[in-house]
């Protein structure tokens, strides 16, 4: 009860110096004084003003009766204060999730109509409630946009940024790799404090924040999206981290030092595990064994 008090007072600012230094030195200061800045952004509708000033000429002769606010009344209404800052100041922190579990693909749309496809295994977090003014989406793991005409916002990634106006581009950021291809209009990407202009048909790569050669892209859109992924001198075990997401199985590479083996070229289908495994199963000479949950890669 002496703590709804204290609260009461300090919302009506009668806490002399002593009360408040005591109350700011409280574990829920902190929290109090955020709903109370949230609660402060609260707005209420407009008065009929003409109504308004009716009723003050109606009422001017009548006698006034003052009526003193009791303790409870007061706690009640600070409480109430609380609540309604409480309920705030969740909504505007409230982060809307897109998921894409492994062997699954998700599409959604953004507040503005642009279009996003997650890839397997990806995960997008953006705040839809305020979409306007905070025009940013975090990205973990791969996704292709197609920005509706005019619009810009950000995608952020733990590796790097894109910023983008009204374009169709494609990021992934996946352990130590950040990739993104332009397909139309142009994108900003920072990463490691470098920043690049891409304009369609452009890629750029960064692994562990050390920029890689550009490529030119010949297709209109990341090829994953018609399940047959390009790869250019590829590590093998990276090539296996994507089938294990898009397939949503075990991989376990039995051979000694992976790291050695020379990059992939060439294409994987991801939309049959049969053919994906045979295309890497040919050229490192290797056999598939199947073992209850778990696909084995060995030496033949």
């Amino acid at each position: 009860m002496k703590d709804e008090v204290m609260l009461a007072k300090w919302l009506n600012n009668e806490l002399d110096e002593k009360e408040l230094k005591d109350f700011m030195a409280t574990p829920e200061f902190s929290t109090y004084s955020k709903i109370k800045e949230y609660s402060a952004q609260l707005t209420v509708p407009e008065a009929d003003m003409d109504a308004l000033y009716h009723r003050i000429e109606t009422n001017r002769n009548k006698p006034v009766k003052v009526k003193k606010l009791t303790p409870w009344i007061a706690r009640i209404a600070a409480m109430l204060v609380i609540t309604l800052g409480a309920s705030y100041f969740l909504y505007i922190n409230q982060t809307t999730t897109q998921l894409a579990e492994s062997g699954h693909r998700t599409e959604f749309l953004l507040p503005d109509n642009s279009s996003v496809t997650l890839n397997a295994g990806s995960e997008a977090d953006y705040k839809e409630w305020n979409w306007e003014n905070n025009r940013k989406l975090q990205l973990d793991g791969e996704a292709y946009f197609k920005v509706a005409k005019g619009q810009t916002f950000d995608v952020v990634t733990s590796m790097g940024k894109v910023t983008v106006v009204g374009t169709q581009f494609n990021v992934k950021a996946r352990e130590n790799r950040f990739d993104v291809t332009c397909f139309e209009g142009k994108v900003r990407v920072t990463c490691n404090g470098k920043t690049v202009l891409l304009s369609p048909g452009k890629s750029i790569s960064f692994e562990n924040g050390k920029m890689l050669q550009m490529q030119v892209e010949q297709n209109h859109k990341p090829g994953w999206l018609t399940y047959e992924v390009a790869y250019n001198n590829e590590k093998l075990t990276s090539i296996i981290n994507e089938i294990e997401r898009q397939y949503n199985v075990t991989i376990e590479l039995n051979i000694q030092h992976p790291e050695k083996l020379t990059g992939y070229t060439g294409f994987i289908r991801m939309n049959n595990l049969n053919e994906a495994l045979e295309s890497i199963t040919t050229v490192y000479k290797l056999k598939s064994q199947n073992t209850g949950n778990k696909i084995i890669l060995s030496v033949e």
